[in-house]
């Protein structure tokens, strides 16, 4: 059983329900729509392509809704492009004209405090900087020290400003609610700075129809957010190092360490962790993954990534069933290698002595070792058990029995853990029997027990017992 998760963008190329199905036979464990193209009647037949799909393949996918969010644009361009030349003057103004190659509007929240005289303004992918020469209240003047071309709308970062922004703006309060509304399993917060932005978001969210139960996603993509990477993981169900963005605000030499780090924090709190961004972007137009390709993903797997996401090559790429396949392969051959023993040092470290169900956790990893148990069944009604159990990334699968079938779609992004329903149990021995007929279902059962951890008394109690259940 593959452990890591493959979360698949949906787009142009595989928009149709028979095209999402090859996508989940091929290996995709949950889709991921970008609200940032489309419009409204087509995210709707998109979220419900996927539940078509889903229906097909008999699978529950997790559905990830993700939003625009506060991210700055450049205005209309005149001809959709400029080509800017080192020592050139350009300037970010408010005139809603289109641009050229001497100006071109901006929408910024206050142009008199975003930047500074020496300020780097980097646009796009990172490839066009510009240096900040004046700064007024009306716009700002700057000078290109690294050319090229840019388009029309494209993004503009300012790594040394401190924007105050609303996370959802009125399009992303618009799609959010398009995305509750059709059962999308998690909002994506695109640029959070800190949990204060999670907190308005869950108080939003909770008092729009449907959205009470989506879980969220905090995007780490400003430089910021990596200061407050702890308040962000207590306020959120999970992150996604979001690579094209975040390598902007921060220097392209440290990625590779942040990724490393977000991901250890990630395991630690017991939060989900996607690894985004160029993961196998060759294949836009190629059947193959380059090496580095290869290898940029078997790294996010030894790191300790719960998911690894496909963006571009599998919403308009021309091999997206292919790219899926190649993930899953990479992260099958490379799961063996990782040791999950220095994690949980850290995790044992920091948590204090760990209380309540992070105890019951640890002890069903322990137990499942000690006897080489074939899988670890934990009842579950929001998910958190079966989490706190897959964070320690036992060697062995993780049953998480679930009524719910939301809890059982968002678990779909969970390192090693497999989903199941399952109706109410009990007793202590109907949950044994459950337990073995589940394993048995999934074909995990092997020569080794199976280690349970459950509620005493069953109805109405947390996780406080873990047994070893013996497979006659």
């Amino acid at each position: 059983m593959r452990r890591t998760k493959i979360l698949a963008t949906v787009g142009p190329a595989t928009g149709s329900p028979a095209q999402m199905a090859h996508l989940l036979e091929a290996g995709a464990d949950g889709f991921r729509l970008n609200f940032s193209h489309g419009s409204d009647d087509e995210h709707r037949a998109l979220l419900r392509a996927m539940r078509e799909a889903a229906r097909r393949t008999r699978r529950e996918p997790a559905i990830v809704a993700d939003v625009q969010g506060p991210k700055i644009r450049l205005g209309d361009l005149i001809g959709g492009s400029v080509t800017l030349s080192v020592g050139q003057a350009w300037t970010l103004d408010q005139d809603p004209r289109a641009g050229d190659g001497r100006r071109v509007g901006v929408a910024l929240p206050s142009f008199a405090t975003a930047a500074r005289p020496g300020d780097p303004v980097i646009l796009g992918d990172g490839n066009v900087e510009l240096e900040v020469r004046h700064a007024s209240s009306r716009a700002i003047e700057t000078v290109v020290t690294n050319g090229g071309r840019v388009g029309a709308h494209a993004g503009l970062f300012l790594p040394r400003a401190h924007l105050r922004t609303s996370v959802l703006g009125p399009k992303d309060r618009a799609d959010a609610r398009i995305a509750a509304a059709e059962g999308a399993d998690f909002l994506a917060l695109s640029f959070v700075r800190d949990a204060r932005d999670l907190s308005a978001a869950r108080r939003w969210l909770d008092r729009v129809e449907g959205g009470a139960r989506m879980g969220l996603i905090a995007k780490i993509e400003r430089a910021e957010a990596l200061a407050g990477i702890d308040g962000i993981l207590a306020a959120s169900d999970g992150i996604m190092v979001a690579r094209g963005d975040l390598g902007i605000e921060v220097p392209l030499e440290r990625l590779a360490l942040e990724q490393k780090r977000l991901v250890r924090a990630a395991n630690v709190a017991g939060r989900f962790v996607i690894v985004a961004t160029q993961m196998l972007l060759s294949m836009l137009s190629a059947p193959r993954p380059t090496r580095a390709e290869a290898t940029d993903v078997a790294n996010a797997v030894l790191d300790g990534a719960d998911a690894v996401m496909l963006s571009e090559e599998s919403a308009v790429g021309a091999y997206p069933i292919d790219a899926v396949r190649w993930l899953a392969r990479i992260a099958t051959a490379t799961e063996p290698a990782f040791d999950p023993l220095p994690l949980r040092a850290i995790a044992d470290a920091s948590s204090g002595g760990r209380a309540g169900e992070r105890s019951v956790a640890a002890a069903a990893v322990e137990l499942a070792e000690r006897t080489r148990a074939t899988a670890i069944v934990t009842p579950t009604h929001s998910g958190r058990t079966a989490r706190l159990v897959a964070a320690l990334r036992p060697a062995c699968p993780v049953l998480a029995l679930a009524r719910d079938d939301r809890t059982r779609r968002q678990l779909a992004l969970v390192s090693g853990v497999r989903a199941v329903s399952t109706p109410v149990h009990r007793t202590l021995e109907d949950l044994r029997r459950a337990s073995v007929r589940v394993a048995r279902a999934a074909k995990v059962l092997g020569d080794g027990p199976l280690v349970l951890t459950a509620g005493y008394p069953i109805e109405g109690r947390p996780t406080n017992l873990v047994t070893r259940v013996d497979v006659a």
